[in-house]
């Protein structure tokens, strides 16, 4: 049953559930409705017995026809009458006993029942068999100090309350399906319609989330589904421009591929020639040759690991121990056509062990930002600082310069590929290259300091120190 129960539609489990809760609801009511019901039905035989015992007593001339009483009783299902008052007894109508049975006689005081006794007794008297005989006692409502004892018939009662009843059922199905009804339509147009056009509106986007025409229209509504709405028109339109720029990417890194061959074999080239001109015959030459063949050398591994960006892991690193204070003067003197001042503070003793390539890529790509900075500032002359110092078995990396800082806007997608770039033409590959190398080595590149005075880049590498 539960399980057909949940192949239902919304709209059918809750017109459902509303009848259900209803029928619960009428049920709870029809508790202490059976018990009132019958407190009533004998509270008006006390009042009526009561009524015919004065028309007895009263004078002779004006006194009731005694038949006439007894019809009236017979009418409301009293077999016999006795009136208590001042310890007196007066019996007023005594019940036809068959003599060759021997009905049992159940004795009912109402003067002292309570709440749960009441709904006791009405719902056995409702659950019954047979047609015994009750004996009840109540206190009828203008009759101070006297108590009126009736004999009743269990049948009667027991119709009476099954009448009661069945009106009550009658009346629950009534009240249950109007208000499953207006429930349902009002539930439907408020929450199952809207929750329906979300659903529609997913299974629609998951079939062709790059279509502009499939991102959801929020309705307006200020409730919780209008929240629901604008989220996840929010989320689909990301979801959207992520799967664009994914698209682009896979594009780009299509197109770098190619270039990264060709570039591959035009540096392959270069080096031949560099190893010629390492053979000159001029001491100058020579002298350069070795800068040119580690640049030609550095160009190489960085077009064949161009396409290693954002997936760059520890096991593809090659780490060596090697002196910082000589990385950084690599590239200083690879950046001093730039037109900045250069300060390597690495201390000269200080040895690390991670991978020099890519250690040197990151340095550089920072050192390069940094200058860029500061050649926007027009007639000044920058500097750029890179100080290293060791801090429980890891190594800080700090660079530093004197530009203008970056904006505030910039920074929230700094170390994003392709969004943190400041100046027309630029990739914004650069920090976050630096920033994926970094996180290779198992360390972290961390914006420092920004402001009017210049920025500082912190690279942390645990466990590099050497």
């Amino acid at each position: 049953m539960k399980a057909g129960f949940a192949k239902h539609s919304l709209s059918t489990k809750l017109l459902l559930l509303t009848i259900v809760f209803v029928f619960v609801a009428e049920f709870v009511v029809l508790v202490p409705s059976i018990a009132k019901q019958r407190r009533d039905w004998f509270m008006i035989r006390f009042e009526e017995a009561y009524l015919a015992s004065l028309a007895l007593e009263g004078p002779r001339q004006g006194a009731a026809d005694e038949t006439l009483v007894r019809q009236l009783f017979s009418t409301a299902n009293i077999l016999g009458v006795t009136i208590n008052s001042d310890d007196m007894r007066m019996l007023i109508l005594a019940p036809e006993i068959n003599p060759h049975g021997s009905p049992n006689m159940l004795r009912v005081d109402l003067t002292r029942e309570n709440s749960m006794d009441m709904i006791r007794h009405a719902w056995t008297s409702l659950f019954s068999r047979g047609d015994n005989l009750i004996q009840a006692t109540g206190e009828p409502q203008f009759a101070t100090g006297q108590t009126v004892d009736i004999i009743v018939s269990q049948k009667a009662l027991r119709e009476d309350l099954y009448a009661y009843a069945r009106n009550i059922f009658l009346l629950s199905l009534i009240i249950s399906t109007l208000t499953a009804g207006l429930v349902y339509w009002a539930l439907n147009r408020m929450i199952v319609r809207p929750v329906k056009r979300l659903t529609e509106n997913i299974i629609a986007f998951d079939a062709d989330p790059e279509n502009a025409l499939g991102i959801l229209q929020p309705s307006g509504r200020k409730d919780e589904i209008g929240a629901a709405e604008e989220s996840l028109a929010a989320m689909e339109k990301s979801v959207r421009d992520l799967l664009g720029e994914r698209r682009r990417l896979a594009a780009l890194g299509a197109g770098i591929s190619k270039i990264s061959h060709d570039l591959r074999n035009i540096l392959a080239s270069a080096q031949l020639m560099s190893d010629r001109l390492a053979k000159s015959d001029d001491p100058s030459v020579r002298k350069l040759s070795p800068r040119l063949i580690s640049a030609l050398d550095r160009a190489i591994a960085l077009s064949r690991d161009t396409l290693t960006f954002g997936r760059m892991e520890t096991r593809l690193l090659s780490k060596s121990p090697f002196s910082l204070h000589e990385l950084v003067g690599e590239v200083f003197d690879d950046t001093a056509a730039m037109g900045v001042t250069a300060q390597n503070n690495a201390p000269e003793t200080l040895s690390i062990n991670a991978d020099r390539t890519q250690l040197y890529r990151a340095l550089f790509n920072l050192v390069r930002n940094a200058v860029d900075a500061i050649t926007e500032i027009p007639d000044v002359e920058g500097a750029v600082t890179i100080e290293a110092q060791v801090e429980n078995g890891a190594v800080a990396i700090f660079i530093a310069d004197t530009g203008p800082g970056l904006p505030d806007h910039a920074k929230a997608d700094l170390f994003e590929p392709f969004k943190g770039s400041q100046k027309p033409g630029g990739s914004g590959l650069g920090v976050a290259i630096a920033a994926e190398i970094v996180r290779a080595h198992g360390g972290a590149l961390t914006l420092e300091k920004s402001d009017e005075t210049g920025a500082i880049f912190r690279i942390t590498l645990p466990g590099a120190a050497a």
